[in-house]
C-alpha cells in the first residue's frame, strides 16, 4: 500500500447513513415550495449529486431561479436539522480513532453545509478526529468538480498526492480524478462495484473498519521491516 499521509472521506453513505434522511430533507423543501413529495425510491438514485440537481429531480422544476431559491433553503434545513436527524455506521467511531492513531491526517469532504457537518461530528464525538471539514460554502463549485479537494488538501498542507480520498459515489470517483487523487470506493451506497472504474479505484471498501484494519496492518508491516 501506498504511503499516505491523509484520508479525505465523502459523508453520505460514506461515514453516514444518510440516504433516507437527504430524501426526507428535499421532500420538505418540495413541499413548503408546492410541490408534491416523491416517493423514495425514486429519489435515491440522484443522492450524492449537487443541490440543485437532486431539487430539480424530486420536483421536477428547471427554472435556474426557482432552483436557487430552493436550494438555499435546503441548505438552511439541513443546518437546522441534519446534525439532530444524522445516524453514522457503527463502526465509524472506532475506525476513526484507530486511523487517528496511525498518524493520519483525516478530512470529511461533503456538499452538505459546514454548520451541519460540524455540528453533527461534534454531537457524536467524532469532531476529534477530524482535522479538516469542507462543506458546500468552502467549496462553492459542485462535484465532480475538484475544488473540494483542492481546498482539503490546502486546508492540510499536503500535495494532492499524499491523500486518499474515498467515497461511495461515482461522482466521487471523478472528483478524485478531476483532482489529480488516488481514490478507493467505500460499497455501501447505491452504486455497484461494477459501476466504478477499476483501473482508477485503488481499493474497495465495504466498512470503514476495513480502511482502518488495512492502514493499521500497513502500518505494523512497516514498523515489522523498519526494525531489522
Amino acid at each position: 500500500m501506498k504511503n499516505y499521509e491523509a484520508i479525505v472521506f465523502d459523508f453520505d453513505m460514506t461515514l453516514a447513513d444518510t440516504a433516507f434522511v437527504i430524501v426526507t430533507l428535499l421532500n420538505q423543501v418540495a413541499e413548503e415550495f408546492g410541490y408534491e413529495a416523491m416517493a423514495a425510491e425514486e429519489a435515491l438514485p440522484v443522492v450524492g449529486y449537487g443541490h440543485e440537481i437532486m431539487l430539480s429531480h424530486v420536483t421536477g422544476e428547471k427554472d435556474p431561479e426557482k432552483l436557487h431559491r430552493m436550494r438555499d433553503r435546503y441548505r438552511e434545513v439541513c443546518r437546522e436539522r441534519m446534525p439532530d436527524m444524522m445516524v453514522y455506521f457503527p463502526d465509524v467511531p472506532d475506525s476513526l480513532r484507530q486511523l487517528k492513531e496511525q498518524g493520519l491526517l483525516l478530512g470529511v469532504l461533503s456538499q452538505k453545509p459546514h454548520a451541519a457537518l460540524a455540528g453533527s461530528l461534534e454531537k457524536y464525538g467524532l469532531a476529534q478526529y477530524i482535522d479538516v471539514v469542507t462543506g458546500c460554502e468552502d467549496a462553492p463549485a459542485h462535484k465532480p468538480d475538484p475544488n473540494g479537494l483542492l481546498v482539503s488538501a490546502r486546508a492540510m498542507g499536503l500535495d494532492r498526492k499524499q491523500i486518499l480520498f474515498i467515497g461511495d459515489h461515482l461522482v466521487d470517483q471523478e472528483t478524485a480524478r478531476a483532482a489529480g487523487m488516488d481514490f478507493s470506493a467505500m460499497l455501501r451506497g447505491t452504486t455497484k462495484r461494477e459501476d466504478f472504474d477499476p483501473g482508477f479505484v485503488k481499493r474497495f471498501y465495504h466498512t470503514a473498519g476495513q480502511v482502518a484494519e488495512e492502514f493499521v496492518q500497513a502500518a505494523d508491516r512497516k514498523h515489522i521491516g523498519s526494525s531489522f
